[in-house]
């Protein structure tokens, strides 16, 4: 194949799989406490952490050579860890 009709900057000439990009370890947790509340009416009580380990997991990664970020690396990286805190009303 003729590099200059190459307009996408993919290697194909690599092979597939030939590339590992950084690991990517996540972990979410939720904890809830359901509370009765007369006959009828139920209170949940919950907190939830997403990313409890704070990782700076990849959301894309260089693919090319030759530019600013060297090959392989994350060009942009997903929220740390992020949590909320919640009241469920049923009735």
């Amino acid at each position: 194949m003729n590099q200059a009709s190459n307009f996408n900057t993919i290697d194909h000439a690599a092979g597939l799989n030939a590339f590992t990009a950084p690991p990517f370890v996540n972990l979410d947790v939720r904890l809830s406490k359901m509370f009765g509340v007369g006959e009828r009416v139920r209170v949940t009580a919950l907190i939830e952490f997403f990313n409890l380990f704070n990782r700076r997991n990849p959301a894309a990664v260089e693919n090319a050579e030759g530019r600013p970020t060297p090959f392989g690396e994350p060009l942009q990286v997903l929220p740390g860890r992020e949590g909320q805190v919640g009241l469920r009303v049923e009735f």
